[in-house]
Parts: structure tokens; C-alpha cells; sequence
């Protein structure tokens, strides 16, 4: 029967087998014994502390107090596994894991490193939930852990062993975690004696866990069991960097220690982030919630403190990446607020403080103002609501604390311009908070920092853009509070003032246009774009551009609502006025006077701008409208000045405004007295304004009423008639002459004036300098009054006297006057005076000849003196058909035949004023060039009955259109010109329609330029003038001329004398060829009639190139326009491929010609290419390789022009053919040609590349263009093309695709690119490096200095960029199709740069793709070996560096055969070289691939350590520095001297001299590394060594074996106890001693023996080792010490 034990017998149980555990603990005689039995009991022990009994738990914690007296000794173990897992498996027993942890951690410490990692995945496993179970035990676990990491080595970056750390550790998700976090932490853990709370960044609970609960021995040093903080921080940051964590777990703990100022933190975190930022998702709310708590740390007792100002910094770089960020309004207030603060938390320490604290705190500003504007473009719009006014106070706050508008002298200027362009962002952001401020308080306050702030132009600037970013809100529609504001506050001529005025107020705003005069009236050499700005503003057309969003609207040519001329007349000239100051009580000469006075610059611009208002608006009311386009004012002025309708217009518009009063009545009055100031002004005519010709123009189109306001003032004009400036003088003359004929003035005046001038011309012949140009105003301004006189038809008894009186100076100055002014002013007079009939025949005769005038005149004319020519056609005006005295011919016919000399004038623009002349003969007052003449309020001259010679004048004209002379024929076209454009309206002219058209055809294929334009304008206005048949058989022979290769429609008459060539264009030594006749005698000296038709050829063809210039000038873009609606063109559509080459023509003015043409005919250019794409590209594609250079490079600019902007579809299946054409002409002969075939082939660049950078929509795309162009790029047309331009760009092209293509696009290309990339580098190498390489000492360099630069360029080369992209694009598929094309590009290489590019992309792959690359690394490190040996040092050692960057990523198999090869070129070459060679290898190896170096030291070091004694100093010195960098010290030879004495041995029986000398010298560098002043060679190294020293001091003497005579001694010296012990060692070492004493040996042994510190007696070695010895005497000996 069995009973369960009583819990008193459970209890003795217990105690009794806890004694016996301790009895047998007690009886331990030896650590030995307790270490065992702890081993097996102290575990068990421990877990009896669950006991219920508290008697059993005090009896173990009893025995545990006897158990800690006797582990004192560090030498005894303790069973650390088994308690560390005792610990993890007891989580809920506190007391156990209390004991367990004391008994770790004292037992941690005195195992060895092997065991301690052994821990390591026990110690992580779980250690989350042990730390959640205890804080206390976790922060003491914790630290453990960190003492263990420092004796684990990682793994190399990007190996397996790396990519499997975390499986290898056994660390789950949730510790991986746990470790992130608290690592982070520890980053930003600072330990501060001064220092009562947590640093920046942590919580009070943070720091008590990182300091073990405020353990002092903790982070302490010197303490056993404590850890050194900035090392410790450097192992876990390293320890992230590897593969145990996963990027979204290093990303934090990276952020951290990248604002770390120790290098070695900051180093690799910023490495980590360069890696982990591209993948990681910133878009994530709780991640950018984490970064934003940690920023502003927590709020509570237990809350973190916010982070340290650098922190921050990093904080907001990623923050400014996360649109997610910007979510969070109260957060976004919040960072500017404190970042404005400029305070940094936590205490100042000594490397943040003084200049290095001022820059952090600037770049921490600089961060916040970049997060502000990544917020103000990224934020959503109801945030920025929230924001945006919060921001901006704060902001401007700033500012202001500065120093507003002068700063402070103390502050720091560099954010100030920055804060101004944010503060414009933000507003631009919301711009309905600020059209919210009716104010404009925030506009205000930037524009007076604009004028006022003075920190600066960078800060201007940066006003300037503030305010040009926030010009979008007010761009809308505006109320009219918003727009008073704005214009009184725009009133500035700054140049954002203007823009604001232009952009946000409309165009009929007066203030705004008001602001514009003012911009342009600023002072010009310091306001340049104020100007250009203004002028903008006023210019209705930029103005539309300004507020027109749609790109149809801003082509329109519609007009645009203008200001009210009257309001602005009233707000320019009324208001400016000052406040006390009635100016309604001013009359209108006094307002415009004051307004002179008070705004002299604005003077000008505004009468300007209010002259083109009204006539715009008078236009406007009339029905007449001007096309909106840039050249707006200019097409105003030429309505105005020619356009009859337009002036009659203008007439009816200001009769009507003057029937009854009005302001705009008013407002055109003090127009009248604005434009009369500027004529009669001294100051305003100072300036050259030209607007002197305001008053003639308003007053001819005035009628008296309005006129006579000025009357009053006619004496004001004596000042300009009077006047030095001849324009002035001139303008003022004829204003003198319209204002004295008015009826409204005082006669008496007029005649005082015209008394007292007549006084001063009789005196004419004195006059000088001023006087002249008096005399001429006086002239002029007599010659004007009677013109006017007559014009009006006033009664003359009453200026009778003034014509006779006046007509004889008059025709004096005529005859007698030499001076150019006077004639000048005699012929203008005459002019005036004949074109009123005033002057008549009879007159004439009492004074001078009519012949002698005529003559006197044409004297002038035939100097090309347009005014002249004007005179005698109006002088013919009053002619009679009555015989002319001394001529056979009538008066008349005399002056038409003096007109028609005038031919021979060369200037061809003076020709139209022949015509004009011409037109005035004809029909006298019927010909619209008088037009303009009738400036007076009076009716047209009723025209003396004459009969009309139009007929003869036109039919002779048509004549010489047909002339063989080219001066005649182009003179009678411009005439006939003149003829139909004044005279058309004739019924002579209209019924002579069709033989002008016949005339102006023939004349389009001129070689004159200027007489195919105006035979151009001729067939426009023909086919004005013309019906519909006319016009439609015009169009006819147009198009069949331009279209057909026959050009005989467009062929003259060729006569003797016909002019085919320019005078020196074909030189014969003699002269040149120019006429018909000229070929004719040629061919006959030469005896070769073909000739003839050669130059007959050449000049056609000159002709018909000419010809095509004629088409589309004036008049024919509306012949054709009107056609290809209604007619012909309609029908034939075979002309738009040739037309569309025309465009692109090398001759510009054929290329305007076509171009007019084109848009003549094609009202939508785009659906009209679209349509005839096809036929327009093959035509082209013909074409371009044709005969004739300039179709050609028509051609080229034509296809570049054609393909822009088109699908690929359109032209893919032509693409190879255009890119093969493109490359053919690019070798053309012609200069020209090339260079537009270049310009094509950047075309197709642009296109190609536009497209790789185009979105994943336009990848089908760019596959379709690679694939047809790349294969033709690096064929024969392309890279391997023997032209060196075609070669040159194919390589600029491929450039520029690798450039610019994506990943997915490019990669299937890339092994091909990069073969063929590498073979170029030696191709495209100057030939003149070559030279000076063979010739080096020549220019005092050497081939190495020469290899030298020649590295360099390498590797700035944009040949290697473009490989490297290559190769980052590169995946496994790619890689192993590049393998192959790059072994071969490796063996093919020739040159110099081809085989170090060769070697730079084996050390990319290794470095920056080390994965992709790992598979192939054996094969490529074995193909290393023979490119190794390359003659060039330069090369032999840029391959040696890539074998070690290689190593890196292959396997310890393929890197021993390495050595093995190294040791090989070492040990059997003869070749010095080789053993360099080997040197530089093994170098490389130790340098670049370190991890593996140390992996295998011990293959590697002790053939490093033989070879630093070889003989050559270049071996030696290379492997010096391999074994310098690898070893701690000398001592450390230890650890490879049995290899070494080895490899010693080996080759010590070599044949080759220096290996046994190498070997000899190893031994000794051995012995001396090895031995100190105060310690022996060991027993077993000495065993070791002996044999093979003996050897080495065997054999012959040679230069150098002294040191190994001096390891010997220093042998003998560090091994008594050896060699006393070993006899025959002994014994050997005396015969050694004996056999040596041969005269060379007895000096190098005594210099050594000197030297030595063992002061051994030779005599006492001899005694203890061979007694027989004794016998020997040498005086030598007994007095030596060994």
C-alpha cells in the first residue's frame, strides 16, 4: 500500500539532497573538482529555489553564499549555457533568474571567445519577451549581448554568410525588431557627468534600461564587465549594416547615426541609407508618426526628450520626402515654431557649441524652410488651409526679429531671401486666405521690403520671386475692393509692380496702364526690364498673352476691349494733379503743362500711349478693326498714315466728337495741346523722341474747330522753326503752315511773323551755321503757309504781297545756294508751293527758266534725293502741254523724260519714289499718294484741265518691264508698282489689268531680288483689282510655274546685252562674265560652242532659285490663300511635298518666300502634314541624296522639321532608312550639308532619347527605335563608319540612349554596348598621345607621368559613365550574356585605355554589383592571370588592382590557385618583372579585398614575408607594404613561422641565386622579428629553426650574408636552453664557429659579436659542448664574446 510523501518529507528531501550537494562542493580540494561538480550541479541547485519550502529556498541561497567565496578565482568556470538556458526557460521565477544572471554574468567574462559566441543565439532568441517580462533582467540581458557582439565577426557585406546571418543567429521577426529599436537607442545614447535627465531623444525609462539601471561600471572601460560607449555604438551600427536586419528595420537606427558627429558612425549610416532609402516606403503614416515623435519626443514623465537639434535636421530631409508628412497641420506648425526658436534641447555640449552650434542651427532652419515649401507643393489643399496663415505669421516673424526693413548687424543673412521665397510658395498654396485679406497686408508688407530691406541684392531677388510666385493669386477675377487696393498699392515702377499690374488687372484698368507709362518712362540704363516689362503692359497683344489661358486664344488676332480714352486722359493728366490744386479751373494748355512739370519722364510714353488709344478707339467705333498681333502699334501707325479708310474713319470719328461737348472731348483737346508741347518743348526735343510728327498727324485729321485751341500759341512754333534740329524745324514748318492759313487767326500776326522771316531769308547769302538752318525753317515754313492758304482757298489780297516777295530769295537760293540745307529747303518749297498751284508757269518765268528749275532740280534728284524726285513730280502738276522753251518738247514731257533718267540711280529703294513721282504726273490729284498731302480742314483741289497721260506713262512703263537693262527693268517695275498701287482706280489702269499681270509674272524670275518682290506685290495687287477669271488664271500660271520643272513661263527675252550673271561672280582673269555677249565671245576663244549652253544652264538655275524667292511676298499669300479655298489649289494637292521642302531652303529668302506661301495656302499646317505625311516624307527621302546640294540640305531640315512631335507609328517603318540617308549625307562634299544633316541626326536624338524618357505608355516605343537604331549605330554606318564625323556622332548618339533609356528598354543591349564601348577607348585616344608617348623624353615627361594622365582622362571619361550606367542596369539574365562579349573585349583590347576600361568594369562589378557578378567572379579571376603580364607597367598594375577587387567576390578555391599562381610567377620565373608582378597581385588582394586577405593569411603571409627580403628593391619594397598593412607588428611573424621556415627551406636548394639569398635573409628577418631584449626563443621555435639556419649559413659567401651571420649570433644568443640541452645542436653551432674563422668571416663575426647583446664567452660554449675543443688556440676566441 503507498501513500503519497507528507510536505515535511518532501521538504527533508529537498534539504537533504541540497547537504549533500554541499558537502560535496565543500570537500573540493581543487578549483578543478568544484568547476566540475558546479558543472553539474549548480544548474539543478539553483532550480530548487521554486521550492514551496522557504527552508529549502534559504538553503540554497545559503549554499550559493558558500559557492561565491569559492569561485573567486577566475579560473574557475562556470556552466554558463546551461544557466542561460535555465534562465530562458524559467521566465516566471523571478529568484531563479536572479541567481541565474549573477552566476552569466560572473561566469561570461572567463570564457574564452569561441564560447562566449556560442551563447550568442541563445542569448538572442526570445529576448523580446524576456525584456517585457523584467525591464530590470532585459536592460542586464541587454548589455550582455553587447559584450558578446564584440566578439563576433561579421561576415563580408553582400556574402552568403551574410545574406544568412539571421537564419544562422536564429533571430526572429520580433526580436530583429526589438534589437532595431534599442540599438537606435543606444545610438543616441550620451553619458554627461553633468548631465540629471535623458538625453535628447530618449525617455527616463530609456536611459535606466541603457545604463543597466544606473550601474556605473556599466558603460565605465576600465571596468571588468563594462563597455565602451563609442565603440559599442560603432559595433551595432556595423551590425545593422549586415544582413540580420531587413532595411524598414535599419532604416531609424541609420537616421540616427547619421546625425552622430563620430565619422565612424555617421560613415556607415550614411551608406546604409543610400541602400535602404530608394526601397523604403516614406509614404507610410505610422513610420512618419514615429519620425514626428521622435522629433518632438513625448509628453508625460515617462515621455522622451525631443532630439537634438542635428537630428532634427536628418528628421526633416526624409520628412520633406513624404507627401504622407504632410497630413499632420498641427505637427507642420509646430516644426517651424520650434524651429524658428533656434534653442537646441538637452545640454550643450562642447562640440555643438560656439561656430559649429551656429552652423547646426542654420542647416536646421534651412531643413525646416525646405519641409515648409515641400508642404506648400505637395500638402493637400485642406491642410494647407490649416496652415498656410500660421506659417506665414511665423515666417514673416522671423523676419522681422531680424531687423525689419534694416537688420540687425549681429544676424545671420543666409535664410533671410529664403524665408521670403517660402513665404511666396505658401501663399501661392492658398490663395484664398489671401484674397480673403482685402488689405493685402502680406502684398503690402513684401512690397515694402522690396524698396525698404536692406540686407541685401540676394535678399531683393529673392522678394522679387516671392512675389512673382504669389502673382497666380491674384490672376482670377477680383472684386473691386481687391482692385482699388491693389492699384494704389502697384503705384511704384519696380519691376514686380509692373508684372503685378500687367497680370492681375485687366487691360482697361487706367491705374495699371498708368504703371506701365511710368515703367516706361524710368530712367532706361538702370531699369531695362522695368521698360520692357512696361511696354509689355501697354502692348494690348502681350497683354492678352498675359491673362489668355488657352493656346487657340493666344494665336487669335481678335481684338481686346481697350481703356476708355477719355477716362484715361482725365486719370493720367487730373488726377496725378496735386490734392489742393483745382485743376477743373486750368485751362487745357496749363493742365498739360503742370502734368509736364510734375512727371517729365512720363511725359513722352504717355502722350504716346494716348495717341494710340484714341485712334484705336476711333477705329474701333468706325468698324475698322487693327489685327491684334505683336507688331499692333506699327500696323496702327501705317492705318493712319496710308490707309485712306482708315483716315477717313478717323475724320467722321472726330467730326462727330466735336459736334458736341463730351469728356472725350476734352481729353482729345488736351491730346491737341500734348502733341503741339512736344513739337514746341525744347526739353522734350532734346531727347530724340520722334513724336514731333504727333501734331502734323492729329491736325490733318482734325477738323478747324478742334485745330484752333492751339491757334493762340502759333507764336511757340517760332522757337522750332528757328530750331538746330532739322527734323524739329521741319515738322515745325509745316505745323506753322496748317495753324497760320486757320481761319480763327489774327491776320496781323501771320504777317508781323511773315514780314520779319522774309527780312531774314533776303539775307540768306551771310547766313552760317545756325543762321542756315534759321533760313531753312523760314523757307520752309512761308512755303507751307501759302501751300495751306491755298488748300483752304482763302481770300489771298490779304497775304498777296507776301508770294512776290517771297519768290525771289526763293529761286535765288535755287540758282545760287550751294548749300545742301538751303537747297534742301528751295526744293520742299518748291514742292509745296507746286502741289497748291500757287506757284504756275508764268510765275515761275519772271524769276528763272522753267527748264533752269527743272534742271536744278534733277540735278538733286539724280543724286538719289528722294524729296527732289517728289518735287518734280509734283512740279509736273502744273505744266501745260505748251512747248518748252529752248527743247522740242512740252514742259510736261520734259519733266516725264527727266523722271525717267532717274533709272540709273543704283539705290533701288529710291525708285519707289520715282513712282510716286510718276503717279503725281499722271493724275495729279486723282493719284492716292496725295492723299496724305490734304492736312487741312478744306476740300480736295478740283485738278486744272490737263489731259491725262496715264495711257503713255503705263504703256511705256510695260515696255521696259521687258528691258534688257537691269537697272531700266527693275526701275519700271517698281514704277508700274507705284502706277497700279496710286492709280488703280483709273479705267486705264483696270483696262490693262492683264498685261501688268503679263509684266509682273515675267519679272518673278529675275536675278533681282528687290524686282521679284515687287513684282510679287505687283500680282497681289492685280489680283485685287481683277474678277474672277483674271484671278483664277493668275493662280493657274502661279502654281504650274512654281510645281513644274519647265521654266519657260517665267523666261524673258535674251538679247546681247541681258545681264546673267553678276559682275565678278565668273572671273576670267580679264574681267568676268556677266551678259549673253560675254559667253558668246568666251565659247568662241575657246573654241567649245557647248559653253553656251553650260552658262546658259548655270544661269537658269540661278534664275529659278531666284524665282521661287518672288513667291508668297505681299500680295500673293493672299492670291493663294483665296485660291486653295475656292479654286485650283483645291484641285491639286501633288504641290504640298514640294512646297513643304521649299520651307527648309538654304536661300532665306526662298525659305520666307515658301514659308508665306505654306501659310497662304494651309489654314491647319498639322492636319495638312498629317494628311500628305506619306508623300511628303518619300519625296523627301528621294531628295535628300539628289544632285543639287541645296536640296539636300533642304531636305535634311526638312525630314528633322517633319518627324518632330509625330507618333512612331507614322514614320517606323522608314526610321533605318532615314537614319541611313542621315548618315550617308553627313559625309557629304558640301560644308552646308553636313552640318544640316548633323543638325537632323540630333533630331532623331532628341527623339529617341525624348522617348527612353517617357513613361512606361512610350516603352513600346523606344523598344521599336532601339531595335532599329542601335544595331545601325554600331554597325559600319555607325561606330565602325571610316568618316570620322559619322563615327563621332554615332558615338555621341549612343551616349545619350544609354544616358536617357530605362532599364528595361536598354538591357537587352547591353552586352553588345559594352564590348563594343570598350573597344573604343583606344580608338578615340588622340594619335597624339601615342607620339608623345614613344617621345616622352622629348618634352621632359615620362611614360609613367604619361600613363599616368592618361588613367585620368579614362576615368573621367564619358565613355566610362556611359558604361557604368551599363552595367547598373544590368540583372542575372543580362550578366551572363555579357560574360562572354566581355572576355572577348578583354582579349581583343589593344591600346593602352581600352584594357584599364577593361579593368574598371571588373572593379565595378565587384564593388557595386558583387551579386550578380559572384557566379562568374572564378572564371573572370582566372582570365585575370594572362592579362596580368601585359607589357605595360600601366596596365600590368590596373589589372592587378581589378584581380583584387575580383577576389572579393570568389570562391577560397579560385583565390588559392590564385596564390598558387602568384607563388608560381614568383618562384619560377626568371623575369624580375614577374616577380613585381606577383608582388602587385598579392598587394591588390591585401588592399581591396581585405576579408578575404585575412581568411587566408596564413597561405599568404608567409610568401609575403620571404618575398619583402627579396634582392630587387621594386619586390622588395612592394611586398614590404602588403606585409606593413596586414600585420599588427614584428611579433606577429610568430604566428607563421613554421610556415615560413618552411617555405625558407623549400628554397633554400633552389637554383636560382636570388631565391636561396631571399630564403637565407627570410630566416634571419625570422630570428630578429621574434627576439626581444628580454625574452628567448622558445625550445619548439628554436627546433624548428635550427635546421634550416644551418642551412642557410652553409654554402659560399655572397654580398649580403652578413645578416644572416647576425641572426645566427642573435640565434645563439636567444637559445641556450636549447642548445645546452641538445649537444649536437651544441656541437654544430661550434663547428659552425670554427669553419667560419677564415678572414672574411672573422671581421663580420667580430663586427657582429660586437653588436650583440648576449655576451656569451666562446670559450665557456666551447667548455660546456666539446671538451676536446679545448686544444684549439685562437687569441681571437678567448677574447670574444659571442
Amino acid at each position: 500500500m503507498t501513500s503519497s510523501a507528507t510536505p515535511s518529507s518532501m521538504e527533508a528531501k529537498e534539504l537533504s539532497l541540497i547537504g549533500k550537494v554541499e558537502l560535496r562542493i565543500a570537500l573540493a580540494d581543487s578549483d578543478s573538482k568544484l568547476e566540475g561538480l558546479l558543472k553539474t550541479y549548480l544548474a539543478p541547485l539553483l532550480l530548487k529555489l521554486t521550492s514551496e519550502h522557504q527552508s529549502v529556498r534559504n538553503k540554497v541561497i545559503s549554499v550559493c553564499q558558500h559557492i561565491n567565496t569559492r569561485i573567486k578565482p577566475q579560473s574557475i568556470q562556470l556552466p554558463v549555457a546551461s544557466l542561460l538556458k535555465q534562465f530562458k526557460d524559467n521566465p516566471d521565477v523571478a529568484l531563479i533568474r536572479h541567481f541565474d544572471l549573477l552566476y552569466i554574468q560572473q561566469g561570461i567574462v572567463r570564457l574564452s571567445g569561441s564560447e562566449r559566441l556560442d551563447l550568442l543565439p541563445i542569448l538572442i532568441h526570445g529576448l523580446s519577451s524576456d525584456v517585457e517580462r523584467s525591464q530590470n533582467h532585459g536592460s542586464q540581458l541587454f548589455h550582455l549581448l553587447l559584450r558578446l557582439l564584440h566578439h563576433f565577426i561579421l561576415p563580408p557585406k553582400g556574402s552568403k554568410e551574410d545574406e544568412r546571418l539571421r537564419k544562422t543567429l536564429d533571430v526572429s521577426d520580433e526580436d530583429a525588431i526589438f534589437l532595431s529599436k534599442w540599438f537606435g537607442k543606444l545610438i543616441l545614447l550620451n553619458i554627461s557627468k553633468n548631465s540629471t535627465g535623458p538625453p535628447p531623444g530618449l525617455s527616463v525609462d530609456d536611459y535606466k534600461f541603457l545604463t543597466v539601471h544606473g550601474n556605473p561600471d556599466a558603460w565605465n572601460p576600465l571596468a571588468s564587465s563594462g563597455l565602451n560607449l563609442t565603440e559599442t555604438k560603432v559595433l551595432v551600427i556595423r551590425f545593422l549594416a549586415s544582413g540580420l536586419f531587413k532595411d524598414d528595420e535599419r532604416f531609424l537606427p541609420a537616421i540616427f547615426a547619421s546625425a552622430d558627429a563620430n565619422s565612424r558612425l555617421y560613415e556607415v549610416a550614411e551608406d546604409v541609407l543610400k541602400r535602404v532609402v530608394p526601397v523604403i516606403n516614406l509614404e507610410n503614416q505610422a513610420l512618419m508618426i514615429e519620425l514626428y515623435n521622435i522629433y518632438f519626443g513625448e509628453t508625460g514623465p515617462a515621455g522622451s526628450v525631443p532630439a537634438r537639434t542635428g537630428l532634427r535636421t536628418k528628421i526633416l530631409t526624409y520628412l520633406s520626402k513624404s507627401v504622407a508628412s504632410t497630413t499632420e497641420p498641427a505637427r507642420i506648425i509646430r516644426v517651424v515654431e520650434e524651429g524658428l526658436l533656434a534653442t537646441d534641447t538637452g545640454p550643450r555640449r562642447a562640440e555643438t557649441s560656439g561656430s559649429n552650434r551656429g552652423r547646426e542651427i542654420f542647416k536646421h532652419r534651412q531643413a525646416v524652410f525646405a519641409y515648409v515649401n515641400f508642404v506648400a507643393r505637395r500638402s493637400d489643399p485642406t491642410v494647407l488651409r490649416q496652415v498656410v496663415s500660421p506659417l506665414l505669421d511665423q515666417l514673416k516673424s522671423f523676419i522681422l526679429d531680424q531687423g525689419w526693413p534694416q537688420p540687425d548687424q549681429n544676424e545671420d543673412f543666409g535664410l533671410r531671401g529664403y524665408v521670403y521665397e517660402v513665404i511666396g510658395l505658401l501663399a501661392k498654396a492658398d490663395p484664398q486666405s489671401i484674397l480673403a485679406d482685402s488689405e493685402l497686408t502680406l502684398l503690402r508688407w513684401l512690397f515694402c521690403s522690396l524698396q525698404q530691406d536692406t540686407s541685401g541684392k540676394d535678399t531683393a531677388v529673392s522678394i522679387e520671386e516671392a512675389l512673382s510666385t504669389m502673382l497666380v493669386c491674384y490672376s482670377s477675377d477680383l472684386d473691386e475692393t481687391l482692385k482699388s487696393n491693389l492699384r494704389a498699392l502697384l503705384l511704384n515702377t519696380r519691376y514686380v509692380a509692373v508684372r503685378y499690374a500687367n497680370k492681375c488687372l485687366p487691360y482697361t484698368d487706367i491705374a495699371a496702364r498708368w504703371i506701365n507709362i511710368l515703367a516706361v518712362g524710368a530712367e532706361s540704363s538702370k531699369n531695362r526690364e522695368v521698360i520692357e516689362e512696361g511696354k509689355r503692359g501697354l502692348n494690348p497683344h502681350w497683354n492678352r498673352l498675359l491673362h489668355t489661358v488657352d493656346f487657340a486664344d493666344r494665336e487669335s488676332t481678335k481684338s481686346v476691349e481697350l481703356p476708355d480714352f477719355a477716362e484715361i486722359v482725365s486719370y493720367i493728366f487730373f488726377q496725378q494733379g496735386e490734392s489742393d490744386m483745382d485743376l477743373d479751373n486750368l485751362s487745357p494748355e496749363q493742365q498739360v503743362k503742370r502734368f509736364l512739370e510734375r512727371y517729365p519722364r512720363a511725359f513722352l510714353p504717355t502722350l504716346g500711349y494716348c495717341r494710340q488709344i484714341f485712334y484705336a478707339q476711333a477705329l474701333q467705333a468706325e468698324n475698322i478693326s487693327v489685327d491684334l498681333s505683336a507688331d499692333w502699334s506699327s500696323k496702327l501707325d501705317a492705318a493712319i498714315s496710308a490707309d485712306q479708310e482708315a483716315r477717313s474713319a478717323i475724320r467722321r470719328y472726330i467730326r462727330n466728337l466735336m459736334s458736341e461737348a463730351s469728356p472725350a472731348q476734352s481729353s482729345l483737346i488736351i491730346l491737341l495741346q500734348a502733341c503741339f508741347l512736344s513739337l514746341t518743348d525744347d526739353h522734350l526735343n532734346e531727347k530724340n523722341n520722334n513724336m514731333e510728327l504727333y501734331l502734323i498727324e492729329l491736325c490733318s485729321l482734325s477738323p478747324d474747330y478742334l485745330v484752333s485751341h492751339i491757334c493762340s500759341s502759333l507764336r511757340s512754333l517760332e522757337l522750332a522753326i528757328l530750331s538746330n534740329n532739322h527734323r524739329r524745324r521741319t515738322f515745325g514748318a509745316h505745323a506753322f503752315g496748317i495753324l497760320a492759313s486757320h481761319p480763327d487767326v489774327d491776320t496781323s500776326t501771320v504777317q508781323e511773323l511773315v514780314t520779319s522771316m522774309l527780312d531774314k531769308i533776303t539775307s540768306w547769302r551771310e547766313a552760317v551755321g545756325s543762321g542756315l538752318n534759321s533760313i531753312h525753317g523760314m523757307l520752309l515754313a512761308i512755303a507751307y503757309l501759302l501751300s495751306r492758304l491755298s488748300l483752304r482757298n482763302r481770300p489771298k489780297d490779304k497775304f498777296s504781297e507776301i508770294l512776290p516777295k517771297y519768290c525771289f530769295p526763293l529761286f535765288d537760293v535755287i540758282e545760287g545756294a550751294s548749300d545742301n540745307t538751303l537747297q534742301e529747303a528751295a526744293i520742299l518749297s518748291i514742292n509745296q508751293l507746286s502741289l497748291s498751284f500757287v506757284l504756275q508757269p508764268t510765275l515761275i518765268s519772271q524769276h528763272i527758266s522753267f527748264k533752269t528749275l527743272v534742271d536744278k532740280i534733277s540735278i538733286v534728284a539724280k543724286k538719289g534725293n528722294e524729296k527732289a524726285i517728289i518735287a518734280l513730280g509734283h512740279l509736273a502738276m502744273i505744266t501745260r502741254d505748251e512747248k518748252l522753251e529752248g527743247t522740242e518738247s512740252t514742259s510736261r514731257a520734259y519733266i516725264r523724260e527727266e523722271i525717267y533718267k532717274l533709272h540709273e540711280i543704283r539705290q533701288p529703294e529710291t525708285q519707289f519714289a520715282v513712282g510716286n513721282a510718276l503717279s503725281c504726273l499722271a493724275c495729279g490729284w486723282d493719284s492716292s499718294a496725295l492723299a496724305s498731302e490734304l492736312d487741312v480742314d478744306a476740300p480736295k483741289l478740283t485738278e486744272m484741265d490737263v489731259e491725262s497721260t496715264l495711257d503713255e506713262i503705263l504703256q511705256r512703263t510695260l515696255k521696259d518691264c521687258k528691258a534688257s537693262k537691269p537697272s531700266l527693268r527693275k526701275a519700271s517695275v517698281i514704277w508700274l508698282l507705284n502706277l497700279l498701287e496710286y492709280c488703280g482706280q483709273t479705267s486705264e489702269m483696270k483696262g490693262n489689268l492683264p498685261k501688268c499681270q503679263a509684266a509682273f509674272k515675267s519679272c518673278l524670275g529675275d536675278r533681282d531680288e528687290l524686282v521679284q518682290e515687287a513684282a510679287s506685290r505687283g500680282l497681289g495687287l492685280v489680283y485685287e483689282r481683277g474678277d474672277r477669271d483674271l484671278r483664277d488664271d493668275l493662280v493657274r500660271d502661279l502654281v504650274s510655274t512654281f510645281s513644274s520643272d519647265n521654266k519657260s513661263q517665267l523666261a524673258g527675252n535674251v538679247t546681247a546685252d541681258t545681264e546673267l550673271f553678276e559682275a565678278g561672280a565668273l572671273p576670267t582673269g580679264e574681267g568676268s562674265v556677266t551678259t549673253y555677249k560675254d559667253i558668246l565671245s568666251l565659247a568662241s576663244e575657246v573654241g567649245d560652242s557647248s559653253l553656251v549652253y553650260k552658262f546658259m544652264s548655270l544661269a537658269s538655275n540661278n534664275a529659278i532659285w531666284s524665282s521661287r524667292a518672288a513667291f508668297g511676298r505681299f500680295g500673293l499669300s493672299n492670291i493663294l490663300s483665296d485660291s486653295s479655298v475656292n479654286g485650283y489649289l483645291a484641285e491639286n494637292p501633288k504641290l504640298y511635298p514640294k512646297l513643304y521642302r521649299y520651307k527648309f531652303d538654304p536661300n532665306p529668302n526662298v525659305q520666307r518666300s515658301m514659308n508665306i506661301i505654306w501659310n497662304a495656302l494651309v489654314k491647319d499646317s498639322n492636319k495638312t502634314i498629317d494628311k500628305y505625311f506619306e508623300p511628303i516624307l518619300k519625296d523627301l527621302l528621294s531628295s535628300i541624296l539628289g544632285k543639287e546640294w541645296r536640296v539636300r540640305q533642304a531636305s535634311c531640315a526638312a525630314i528633322a522639321d517633319l518627324v518632330q512631335g509625330r507618333p512612331l507609328e507614322r514614320y517606323e517603318s522608314y526610321l533605318e532608312q532615314i537614319w541611313t540617308v542621315c548618315f550617308k549625307v553627313l559625309d557629304d562634299i558640301k560644308l552646308s550639308v553636313r552640318a544640316a544633316a548633323a543638325s537632323l541626326a540630333r533630331t532623331l536624338t532628341g527623339i529617341l532619347t525624348r522617348s527612353l524618357e517617357a513613361t512606361d505608355s512610350s516603352s513600346k516605343s523606344a523598344d521599336v527605335m532601339l531595335k532599329n537604331v542601335l544595331p545601325f549605330l554600331l554597325s559600319t554606318s555607325g561606330l565602325e563608319s571610316n568618316v570620322e564625323g559619322v563615327q563621332a556622332f554615332a558615338l555621341t548618339t549612343l551616349l545619350s540612349i544609354i544616358k536617357k533609356s530605362s532599364a528595361k528598354t536598354l538591357r537587352p543591349f547591353i552586352p553588345e554596348l559594352v564590348e563594343k564601348l570598350l573597344g573604343l577607348f583606344s580608338s578615340l585616344e588622340p594619335q597624339a598621345v601615342n607620339y608623345i608617348h614613344l617621345n616622352a623624353s622629348k618634352y621632359n615627361l615620362t611614360e609613367h607621368k604619361i600613363d599616368e594622365m592618361r588613367l585620368s582622362s579614362i576615368r573621367g571619361s564619358p565613355l566610362m559613365e556611359s558604361v557604368e550606367r551599363c552595367l547598373d542596369l544590368l540583372d542575372d539574365e543580362t550578366m551572363q550574356a555579357l560574360v562572354p562579349r566581355l572576355e572577348n573585349a578583354m582579349k581583343t583590347a589593344v591600346g593602352l585605355p581600352s584594357k584599364v576600361a577593361c579593368g574598371r568594369v571588373l572593379v565595378t562589378m565587384s564593388t557595386r554589383h558583387n551579386l550578380i557578378f559572384r557566379p562568374h567572379g572564378d572564371h573572370f579571376l582566372k582570365l585575370l592571370e594572362k592579362r596580368v603580364l601585359d607589357r605595360n607597367d600601366t596596365v600590368s598594375s590596373s589589372y592587378a588592382a581589378s584581380l583584387g577587387y575580383v577576389a572579393r567576390v570568389c570562391s577560397d578555391e579560385q583565390i588559392l590557385q590564385q596564390i598558387q599562381y602568384c607563388q608560381k610567377l614568383y618562384f619560377d620565373s626568371e623575369d624580375d618583372r614577374h616577380r613585381v608582378i606577383a608582388g602587385t597581385i598579392i598587394h591588390a588582394f591585401s588592399k581591396y579585398a581585405t576579408d578575404r586577405f585575412d581568411s587566408l593569411s596564413s597561405d599568404l603571409l608567409p610568401f609575403v614575408f620571404l618575398a619583402k627580403h627579396d634582392s630587387n628593391d621594386s619586390v622588395k619594397e612592394i611586398f614590404t607594404d602588403t606585409w606593413n598593412e596586414n600585420v599588427a607588428g614584428p611579433r606577429a611573424v610568430s604566428l607563421y613561422l613554421k610556415e615560413i621556415v618552411n617555405l625558407a627551406k623549400d628554397h633554400l636548394d633552389s637554383p636560382k641565386w636570388a631565391l636561396k639569398h631571399a630564403s637565407a635573409r627570410t630566416l634571419a628577418g625570422l630570428i630578429v622579428s621574434i627576439t626581444t631584449p628580454n625574452e628567448d626563443i622558445s625550445i619548439p621555435n628554436a627546433e624548428t629553426i635550427w635546421p634550416v639556419l644551418d642551412k642557410a649559413i652553409a654554402g659560399k659567401t655572397w654580398e649580403g650574408k652578413e645578416v644572416v651571420l647576425a641572426a645566427f649570433v642573435r640565434f645563439v644568443g636567444k637559445t641556450r636552453v636549447y642548445w645546452v640541452k641538445e649537444k649536437d645542436v651544441g656541437n654544430q653551432i661550434i663547428k659552425v664557429k670554427l669553419r667560419r674563422f677564415i678572414p672574411l668571416y672573422s671581421s663580420m663575426m667580430l663586427m657582429t659579436q660586437r653588436s650583440s647583446s648576449a655576451k656569451l664567452n666562446a670559450k665557456t660554449l666551447l667548455i660546456a659542448n666539446t671538451p676536446s675543443a679545448l686544444s684549439v688556440k685562437s687569441p681571437s676566441l678567448e677574447r670574444t664574446s659571442i
